[in-house]
């Protein structure tokens, strides 16, 4: 069976490879795989943590074929689970940075968007939270951790509409805070986590926390109520006919 999260470690630092062919599709699986490689190596004493792709691909967002045979129950679980994989990142004690090794729509930016600071490979590649495209409302805290990197202005555009970028203007925006070669993805990202875990980590970390308070604040009063509300809405008539329509295509 093949290991869907690959660990490497750097000298404190741990790589948690998506390693889910072809795409690093997101079901539950991988998402409980995610949760527990954080909790492991934060537990353990990491000093920070980064999560990886695979070659041109970091994640393609939700795994559209398994979600839509689900059943009310069976979703609700995923969405409880996913939901507290970005909680958990955006409120980790450690530092995580997002090597964004291709393309990242949807689950992918999500996730990459809760992370402390995000590198992408330099190519024709796509990023973005297309959730209204399919039918489904952006929560607030999704919002408001993308306007964060960039801006009101652009988060309210690119989500209502529901558009992906290229990178390049990811990058411009904000989003993506560095473009590099493919093949130095990871070893810049590493380079720049082990930059901030050389500052002292009781003042690095409870800084970096403040600084992400008012998201983290939005997670503990709503996480409830998105993962149940967003399951619900999975089952509206309009969104169900586009993901079945996705997953054909696919």
């Amino acid at each position: 069976m093949t290991e869907l999260t690959l660990i490497t470690e750097h000298d404190g630092i741990i790589d948690i490879q998506m390693n889910r062919p072809p795409v690093n599709a997101l079901n539950l699986e991988i998402v409980e795989g995610l949760h527990q490689a954080i909790d492991d190596h934060t537990n353990n004493g990491a000093k920070a943590l980064m999560l990886s792709g695979r070659e041109g691909i970091y994640s393609a967002g939700l795994d559209v074929k398994k979600l839509v045979e689900m059943n009310a129950d069976e979703i609700t679980v995923f969405f409880k689970s996913f939901w507290g994989l970005m909680a958990k990142i955006s409120k980790s004690p450690i530092p995580i940075a997002a090597a964004i090794t291709g393309h990242s729509p949807a689950g992918g930016a999500v996730l990459a968007n809760f992370c402390d600071y995000r590198v992408a490979a330099n190519g024709s590649f796509k990023i973005g939270m297309n959730e209204v495209f399919v039918g489904l409302e952006v929560p607030r805290v999704i919002y408001k951790g993308f306007a964060r990197h960039v801006g009101e202005k652009h988060a309210t555009n690119l989500m209502v509409h529901g558009q992906l970028m290229d990178f390049d203007f990811a990058h411009e925006i904000g989003f993506i805070d560095e473009l590099v070669e493919p093949n130095q993805v990871k070893s810049r990202t590493l380079d720049w986590l082990k930059n901030l875990t050389q500052l002292p980590p009781l003042a690095m970390n409870r800084t970096r926390l403040n600084a992400k308070s008012e998201i983290n604040n939005l997670f503990d009063e709503q996480l409830k109520t998105m993962s149940e509300g967003y399951a619900e809405g999975w089952f509206d008539d309009e969104v169900q006919s586009r993901m079945k329509y996705i997953a054909e295509n696919l």
